[in-house]
């Protein structure tokens, strides 16, 4: 992208699971010694979900408090994007979902689901300038709503011991005039010969 396009984030919100889990509880799990974590990492806790904490009751609850900060209802909202790399399923993905929580099914919102493993949101917020600079949306919703805690190695302490749990969420819209507010650059790569290095396979 060579030309700036003009974006605003009017609010934001975020959900932290009620679950905090200390870096000696990863420690055991994962057979570290003590303080292993925090030297080599430098965390000390980070959150895991509950069987009640899904994908899109977080994504939901974030964006619940991304439109209070917004001053917004949510029938204001005119396209929800989910930009996570896990999910809650496959079939109808999570979008849909986060809209059922926000009270949204009935609606007929477009919502939709931008997967790029760990850039989704990056890769979202990106199409998302050129969406709202189209002049088809006001209002676009972006929630990333990630579970990690699910899919931990134990035997891989170099992730198991990163990654947590937890939702954000933003409201976006087109800059208003005078203002400078904007995505000033975007450059994305894709290397497929690599795909395999990372690959989850099912």
């Amino acid at each position: 992208m060579k030309q700036p396009l003009p974006l605003k984030i009017i609010g934001v919100g975020r959900y932290l699971p009620q679950r905090i889990v200390p870096s000696s509880e990863v420690e055991k799990l994962c057979q570290l010694p003590a303080g292993w974590i925090e030297r080599n990492n430098g965390v000390r806790e980070r959150r895991w979900v509950d069987e009640t904490e899904t994908n899109s009751f977080m994504g939901a609850e974030a964006a619940k408090e991304a439109l209070a900060d917004a001053g917004l209802a949510p029938t204001d909202i005119d396209l929800i994007i989910n930009a996570s790399g896990s999910y809650e399923q496959a079939i109808p993905d999570t979008a849909p979902l986060i809209q059922r929580h926000l009270g949204l099914g009935n609606s007929g919102i477009p919502c939709l689901t931008i997967h790029a493993t760990c850039l989704s949101f990056l890769v979202a917020l990106d199409m998302c300038a050129s969406l709202l600079a189209s002049g088809r949306y006001r209002h676009i919703l972006l929630v990333t709503a990630e579970i990690a805690s699910i899919g931990l190695n134990p035997s891989e302490p170099e992730s198991a011991s990163l990654l947590g749990d937890a939702a954000a969420a933003v409201i976006l819209t087109l800059t208003p005039t005078g203002e400078k507010s904007g995505l000033c650059t975007a450059r994305l790569e894709t290397y497929g010969d690599g795909a395999y290095y990372t690959q989850v396979s099912g």
